[in-house]
C-alpha cells in the first residue's frame, strides 16, 4: 500500500435480507466499486480472513468485501455508498498512513456526520 492509498472493509448488512440476497447485493456493490474512480483493487472478504462465527457462503464471508482506494476518492466513494444504501446499513472501516477510521452509515444523517470524518481522517 502506497501512502496515498486507503485500505478499506466494507460491511453490508439487513437484518430484513436472506443471507443470499445479501451476499448477491454485497455482490452489486463489488462490480460498482471496482468500477469506481480510484479503486486500486476490490474483492469479496475470504473466509481465511473470518472472526469466529463469522458465515460464510462460497468461501466468502456473507456481506463484507475489501477495497483499496486512493485517499482524495475516498470521500467521493463514502458518499456514493451512503447514497445507495436502500434501507441498507454499511460500515466501512479505513486504515491508512497509520491512521484508522470506522463509519456506519444507516441514513442521510448518519452519511453527513460520516463525510465529515473523511474530512478529519484526511486532514490528520
Amino acid at each position: 500500500m502506497s501512502l496515498e492509498n486507503i485500505q478499506l472493509t466494507i460491511t453490508l448488512s439487513d437484518p430484513k435480507l436472506k443471507e443470499d440476497r445479501l451476499q448477491e447485493d454485497t455482490e452489486n456493490m463489488l462490480s460498482e466499486i471496482k468500477e469506481f474512480d480510484g479503486v486500486q483493487k476490490a474483492d469479496l472478504m475470504p473466509i481465511e480472513k473470518a472472526e469466529p462465527g463469522s458465515k460464510s457462503i462460497g468461501g466468502f464471508l456473507i456481506g463484507i468485501l475489501t477495497a483499496e482506494i486512493n485517499a482524495k476518492n475516498i470521500k467521493a466513494l463514502v458518499g456514493y455508498l451512503g447514497n445507495n444504501l436502500y434501507g441498507k446499513t454499511i460500515k466501512i472501516n479505513a486504515e491508512g498512513n497509520g491512521r484508522k477510521i470506522d463509519i456506519e452509515v444507516r441514513n442521510l444523517e448518519d452519511l453527513n456526520k460520516a463525510l465529515a470524518e473523511v474530512d478529519n481522517f484526511l486532514k490528520a
